[in-house]
C-alpha cells in the first residue's frame, strides 16, 4: 500500500510541540502511578483499604493539586493541533489524507487496545483514537464553530453529573434506596479487593483476566471522557491562530495568558481540595459536583499555564538543557508512554518485583521521578541513532504503507 503522503520530516517538526509533549508524558506519569500500584477502581471510587498517614496524605495533596486533571489536558490539546498540522500536509496529487489519517487512528486504536490487555486498564489511546475520528468532521469548521462545540463538549459530563446528583438527592430519601445503595457499596468494594487479590498473587494470564474485569467496569467514564474531544479542537483552534508555531508574534497574549490561568488554578484547585474529602465517587452528592466543576476549571487552567509557562521559558532560552531532554521524550511520546506502563507492570506485578499494593505515593513520586529522568536520556541516545521510537516508527510504517527510514546514517 502507498500513499501519495510522507510522514513528517525532522527539520519540520516544531520543538515546542516535542517538548512540551515531554512534559506532558512526565505528568501523565505521575498521575497514573498511583492508579496502577494500588489498582484503577480503587481510585476512581475512592476506596481505602487500611489507614492514612498525615505525611501521606500531604504527598496525595501534592499530585492533586499540580497533577491530577492538567496533563491529560495538555495531551489533548496537542493532539488537535497534531490533527490540524496533519490536515494541512501537501501531497503531489490532490488526493484526500482521510483516508490515511483514519488508518492512523484505526492503529492508534490497536495499540490502545494491545495496551489494556495486556498492560493496564487506564490506557488513553483508546479515547484518542475513537474521538479521532469524529474530529474528522471539524476539519474544514470555522472557528466559531469549532469553538461552540469545544464549550459543549467541555460542558456535557458537568450536565449529566448535575442530573445524576439532582436524582440522587430525591432517591436518597427512600429508605429501601439507601439500603440497595449500601449493599452495592459493599459487594463493589468486594469485587475490587478480588481484583486487587489477583493483581498481587496471581499468574499472568488471572492478571489479564482480572484487568478485562475491571476495565469492563470502568470503559464507559473512560472512554466518554467528552473532555478530551473538547481540547482537541482547542487544540485545533491553537494551531490555526499559530500559536506555537509563530510563538514570538504572541508573547505579550501568552504572559497574560500564564498570569491570569495561575490565579485561576490556583483559586479552583483550592477549592476542590477544600471540598474533596466531603465527597465519595460511591455517593455521589452537590459537593460532587462542585469538585467535578473545580477539577475541570483547575485542569484546565493550570494546563495552560504549564504550557505558557514553558513557552516563555523557552522564549528566554532555546537551548535550555532540561527543554532538550523533554524534546527527546515528546518525539517519541508514544514509544515513553506504552514504556511507563512496561516498567511499572514488572515493577508491581507478581512476574517481576511483585511490589503491588505495597508502594507509598511518596515513593511514587520519587519513582516517577526516576523513571521519567531515564526516559530522557535514553529517549537522547536512541534519538542519536534513530529518527524515530520504536513504536513511532511502526505507527508510520502501517500508516503509510511503506517502510519509513529508521536508523539515522
Amino acid at each position: 500500500m502507498e500513499s501519495n503522503y510522507t510522514a513528517t520530516n525532522q527539520s519540520e517538526r516544531i520543538a515546542l510541540i516535542d517538548i512540551l509533549r515531554g512534559f506532558a508524558i512526565f505528568g501523565i506519569l505521575m498521575v497514573n502511578l498511583p492508579f496502577m500500584y494500588n489498582g484503577t477502581s480503587t481510585v476512581m471510587l475512592d476506596i481505602v483499604y487500611g489507614d492514612i498517614s498525615t505525611f501521606q496524605m500531604v504527598c496525595e495533596s501534592f499530585v492533586r493539586f499540580f497533577f491530577e486533571g492538567k496533563f491529560y489536558i495538555i495531551f489533548s490539546l496537542l493532539f488537535g493541533y497534531g490533527f490540524w498540522l496533519f490536515m494541512n500536509k501537501k501531497a503531489e496529487t490532490g488526493k484526500s489524507i482521510i483516508p490515511i489519517f483514519r488508518r492512523r487512528l484505526f492503529f492508534l486504536l490497536l495499540f490502545g487496545i494491545a495496551h489494556v490487555v495486556f498492560l493496564w486498564v487506564g490506557d488513553i489511546l483508546v479515547c484518542y483514537a475513537l474521538w479521532g475520528f469524529l474530529l474528522i468532521f471539524f476539519r474544514k469548521s470555522s472557528n466559531k464553530k469549532i469553538f461552540v462545540w469545544a464549550i459543549i463538549f467541555s460542558l456535557i459530563l458537568t450536565v449529566f453529573y448535575f442530573f445524576i446528583v439532582l436524582l440522587l438527592s430525591f432517591v436518597n430519601q427512600i429508605p429501601e434506596f439507601q439500603t440497595a445503595m449500601v449493599k452495592n457499596t459493599a459487594e463493589t468494594a468486594e469485587t475490587v479487593k478480588n481484583i486487587l487479590g489477583v493483581y498481587s498473587t496471581g499468574s499472568y494470564l488471572e492478571i489479564m483476566d482480572a484487568r478485562m474485569q475491571e476495565y469492563g467496569s470502568l470503559i464507559y467514564g473512560i472512554i466518554c471522557n467528552t473532555m478530551s474531544m473538547a481540547m482537541f479542537l482547542i487544540g485545533v483552534l491553537i494551531a490555526k491562530k499559530r500559536y506555537i508555531a509563530n510563538w514570538s508574534e504572541h508573547l505579550p497574549k501568552i504572559k497574560n495568558t500564564f498570569w491570569w490561568t495561575l490565579g485561576v488554578g490556583i483559586f479552583s484547585n483550592m477549592i476542590f481540595m477544600i471540598l474533596k474529602p466531603s465527597v465519595s465517587s460511591m455517593n455521589p452528592n452537590w459537593n460532587s459536583l462542585w469538585v467535578h466543576i473545580m477539577v475541570s476549571i483547575g485542569g484546565i487552567a493550570f494546563a495552560f499555564c504549564y504550557g505558557s509557562g514553558i513557552i516563555l521559558l523557552y522564549a528566554k532560552r532555546k537551548e535550555n538543557y532540561l527543554l532538550g531532554l523533554l524534546s527527546g521524550v515528546g518525539r517519541m511520546a508514544l514509544t515513553n508512554y506504552l514504556c511507563q506502563s512496561i516498567i511499572v507492570a514488572f515493577i508491581i506485578y507478581p512476574f517481576g518485583l511483585g511490589l503491588f499494593g505495597k508502594i507509598e505515593i511518596w515513593q511514587s513520586i520519587l519513582l516517577t521521578i526516576t523513571v521519567f529522568i531515564i526516559q530522557m536520556y535514553v529517549s537522547r541516545w536512541w534519538l542519536k541513532k534513530f529518527y524515530f521510537g520504536p513504536f513511532e516508527w511502526l505507527w508510520r510504517c502501517l500508516t503509510y504503507g511503506t517502510i519509513q527510514p529508521l536508523l539515522r546514517k
